[in-house]
């Protein structure tokens, strides 16, 4: 039995007195304010990151893709400044090229013949547009037939200027002579929309024709 006058420890209340709530406050604001700086410093150096990167290349995509084409091309059949003809070689079941025996010895045997041109989203030969589109006329057959588009928004009015025209470099500019070895020059300007504001990407290639 306790003395009048004494408090028994165990019914004494734990509690936080108001120095240590305030101090405690304190730390949790500094520390919510040191990771929202953190956070928001972040986000804006990626979205600066962002905002400077650069789009999706088309061009230099389709002149990888149409170089790829041309190097494995037997000869040119016809070309302009906005589209070119050629015909590869056959190859049979296994994939190895087939040989063509002549007054010369072998030759390599004509195969398809791909296009590559300027249309609109269907790919029709006759229609105009800023795609680039891969038709194939396979042996035996008389028509091209759509068949890939190789890029979209590809514009040769954007091409850098000739020096000797002064109008923008053709997407296709064909060199039947032996000093070019009859090589083809490629040039293609693609548009990409980021964030509103337009960008240009060109892209340029010199290929040459495997059997030349």
């Amino acid at each position: 039995m306790n003395r009048a006058g004494c408090r028994s420890p165990i019914g004494r209340r734990a509690g936080v007195t108001l120095a240590e709530l305030l101090v405690a406050v304190g730390l949790m604001s500094i520390l919510a304010y040191t990771s929202s700086m953190i956070y928001f410093s972040t986000l804006h150096v990626y979205n600066d990151h962002v905002w400077r990167l650069t789009p999706y290349d088309e061009a230099t995509a389709a002149v990888t893709r149409v170089s790829e084409a041309l190097r494995e091309a037997l000869l040119i059949d016809a070309h302009s400044d906005q589209a070119i003809v050629v015909t590869l070689p056959a190859k049979d079941a296994n994939g190895d090229y087939l040989l063509t025996s002549g007054e010369d010895g072998y030759a390599l045997t004509h195969g398809d013949r791909i296009a590559f041109y300027l249309s609109d989203d269907t790919g029709a030969l006759d229609a105009e547009g800023n795609c680039l589109w891969k038709a194939i006329m396979a042996q035996g057959e008389s028509t091209f037939t759509p068949r890939i588009k190789v890029a979209d928004d590809i514009h040769p009015e954007l091409n850098p200027v000739d020096p000797d025209t002064g109008e923008p470099q053709p997407m296709f500019k064909y060199w039947p002579d032996d000093v070019r070895l009859w090589g083809v020059g490629l040039y293609m300007t693609s548009i990409s929309v980021v964030r509103g504001e337009a960008m240009t990407q060109t892209a340029g290639s010199e290929v040459y024709l495997r059997n030349l």
